[in-house]
């Protein structure tokens, strides 16, 4: 059994941390997260001293794209070779456990990558996280990821363009077939869009309906683009699970959303990268006048949700402008820009996260009986939450009991 001792724990439960606590593992499960009084230990076991660092449960993106890789638009996505955007894509699992990184959730792919991945990390092939994928993102025609001409088809496209109810529930079973653990639609356009634009709704609620009901009968979960106030709207509607953007909130939607267990994925990052880095890397114009138009409504929605009580979850959506492992990035946003506590930030990282993707009874806190992914952090975020960003001070990255990453371990290598 180990025992990380002395530092500074925060769970991902309480509001405040557990000074000097303990967190106890035996073999991939953990068996005790509290006080140093509480705690239980023999001479056999290993004792790792923590102290003055903080310990929290291993960190979670429920947004990421694992093939992104400083692409400039969707059509350069799609342009690169699948075998390319695959090896890419296993790189980017091993950055993710680096960062502290413990569960991701894929958002949208090409072909079927994301489920090969998550199924070679979970043979040992290959070093990753807990990988919850989906498969391509499903787009109705001329919407959120259709940025193909009609008579080019191509099946290894980040989207795939279906169309009517039917349709819909086809796709979700050739994707559950496939072996996804999550179907990913669009609510609305987005800045990226080639035929429309974010205000814009592109998928019908009856879609969404038929997409969610079919997916929640195969026990798989839903996340929504929507940027659009009726394709939010419609998500809630329709029993998503998530919403990723949210990028127009109204009155409407925040009464709709206290009577549903959708949680909210903001995703700021993908906001403020296109804001502060977009016309360096020159990204198409559309990208960037549509964001200036968006930063005040998001920001203005997150207050909304946040009041209201809506869960957020933490999604960074990043690869294209910022790198690949800055998915902390995140975190920091929701406290510095989108009015969370550090605290609350964090646990939009860990405990909401694991919510938002039905693995909190496996992953997000530090609990008796849960996985132990576990992250040793060199300082204190709740004092400084831009440290999240400063990789050596990531120690250790423990995955179901079991030291995979962090500074400890490259320097005892």
């Amino acid at each position: 059994m180990k025992h990380l001792v002395g530092g500074r724990v925060i769970d991902g439960v309480a509001n405040e941390p557990i000074e000097k606590g303990v967190v106890s593992f035996d073999g991939e499960r953990i068996v005790y997260a509290g006080p140093e009084a509480g705690a239980r230990r023999s001479a056999e076991d290993e004792v790792i001293d923590v102290s003055g660092q903080t310990v929290l449960p291993g960190l979670i993106d429920c947004h990421v794209h694992h093939i992104y890789a400083r692409y400039r638009n969707l059509s350069e996505i799609e342009r690169a070779p699948v075998e390319a955007a695959t090896i890419k894509g296993i790189s980017h699992a091993a950055i993710f456990l680096q960062a502290g990184y413990t569960t991701v959730r894929d958002c949208g792919t090409r072909g079927n990558i994301a489920v090969n991945i998550r199924d070679a990390v979970d043979e040992g092939l290959i070093p990753g996280p807990r990988i919850v994928a989906s498969g391509q993102i499903l787009s109705t025609t001329g919407g959120l990821a259709d940025t193909s001409p009609e008579y080019i088809h191509n099946c290894y496209g980040l989207g795939r363009v279906v169309n009517g109810a039917e349709g819909l529930r086809k796709a979700v079973r050739e994707q559950v077939k496939a072996g996804v653990d999550n179907i990913k639609i669009e609510g609305s356009a987005a800045e990226a869009s080639f035929f429309t634009y974010t205000w814009m709704s592109t998928m019908s609620v009856e879609e969404m309906t038929a997409a969610v009901g079919e997916a929640h009968r195969y026990g798989k979960t839903v996340a929504c683009h929507a940027q659009s106030y009726d394709g939010a709207k419609n998500a809630l509607r329709a029993g998503a699970d998530t919403i990723e953007h949210g990028t127009r909130l109204d009155e409407e939607a925040i009464a709709l959303w206290k009577k549903a267990r959708t949680v909210l994925v903001p995703t700021l990052c993908t906001l403020y990268s296109v804001l502060e880095l977009g016309e360096k890397f020159g990204v198409p114009p559309k990208m960037v006048s549509e964001m200036r138009i968006n930063e005040p409504l998001w920001l203005r929605s997150l207050a909304m949700a946040r009041e209201a009580g809506v869960t957020i979850a933490a999604g960074a959506d990043i690869g294209n402008r910022y790198v690949q492992g800055d998915n902390a990035k995140e975190i920091v946003f929701l406290a510095e820009r989108g009015g969370l506590t550090p605290m609350d930030a964090i646990k939009a990282g860990t405990a909401n996260a694991a919510k938002a993707l039905r693995r909190d009874d496996q992953v997000g806190t530090l609990r008796q009986g849960l996985y132990a992914d576990v992250v040793v952090f060199d300082g204190n975020p709740l004092a400084s939450i831009g440290q999240l960003l400063e990789r050596p001070r990531i120690r250790m990255v423990f995955k179901g009991g079991t030291l995979v990453a962090g500074s400890a371990l490259t320097r005892s290598n």
